[in-house]
C-alpha cells in the first residue's frame, strides 16, 4: 500500500469519510489494539461511521468493546445488529470469559427480523465453540421452527462432544432439518450406532 505519510488510522477515517468500503476495509487490518479507544468513539458517532467502529473493534476491539458491542445487536438498523454479532464472536475469541455472558444475547437474534442478521448469528455463535453451546441449546427449545434450524446447524458446525446430549433431545424433532443434523452429528461423534440400539 503507498504511503501518504498518514497512520494507517488517519487513512482508515479518511476512506471511512469518503464511503470508500473497500479501501476502509483494506485498512481494518492494519489497526492495532491501541486504536480501540477511537474505535469506540467512532461507534457513538452516529451514521454509518459506527458500521466501520463495530467493524474494526471485531478485528482489534480490546476487553472494553464488549458492553460497548452489546447494545447494537438490538440497534433498529439490521446492518449494524449483523455485524454486532461478528464483532462479539471476535472479541469472544480474544476474551472468552468476558464475552460468554453475552452470547445468550446474541442467540436472541437467530429469530431476528432479517435474514443476515439470522445468518451471521448462526455463523458467530458456531465460531464461538463449545462456549455457545448452552445458550444454542436453549434456541433449540424454541417453538419457531426456523430458530430451531440455525440452532442446529450451528451446534453441527461445532460438532463437539457438548452438542450431543441437546441434539440427542432432537433426533425426533418435528423439523427434519433438526433432525438430519441431530443425526449427522451424532454420527459424526460415532455415537449414532448406540443411539439407535438403545431405542
Amino acid at each position: 500500500m503507498k504511503s501518504t505519510g498518514k497512520s494507517h488510522w488517519e487513512r482508515f477515517r479518511a476512506a471511512v469519510a469518503a464511503g470508500d468500503d473497500e479501501r476502509a476495509e483494506s485498512l481494518v487490518s492494519l489497526l492495532t489494539s491501541t486504536d480501540s479507544a477511537r474505535l469506540l468513539a467512532l461507534i457513538e458517532s452516529g451514521g454509518d461511521s459506527r458500521w466501520w467502529g463495530l467493524r474494526g473493534l471485531a478485528a482489534v476491539g480490546d476487553e472494553r468493546a464488549i458492553p460497548a458491542v452489546v447494545p447494537f445487536l438490538a440497534d433498529d438498523d439490521p446492518a449494524l445488529r449483523s455485524v454486532a454479532a461478528l464483532a462479539l464472536a471476535e472479541l469472544h475469541r480474544r476474551y472468552p470469559e468476558m464475552a460468554m455472558p453475552f452470547l445468550p444475547r446474541l442467540a436472541e437474534r437467530l429469530a431476528d427480523d432479517d435474514g443476515l442478521v439470522r445468518q451471521t448469528a448462526a455463523d458467530s455463535l458456531a465460531r464461538c465453540g463449545d462456549a455457545a453451546v448452552d445458550a444454542l441449546a436453549e434456541a433449540l427449545n424454541s417453538p419457531h421452527e426456523g430458530v430451531r434450524v440455525r440452532a442446529a446447524t450451528a451446534l453441527h458446525r461445532i460438532g463437539t462432544m457438548k452438542t450431543a446430549v441437546p441434539l440427542y433431545h432432537h433426533l425426533e424433532d418435528p423439523n427434519p432439518l433438526v433432525r438430519h443434523y441431530a443425526f449427522e452429528t451424532l454420527d459424526k461423534l460415532g455415537l449414532l450406532t448406540n443411539v439407535l440400539l438403545k431405542k
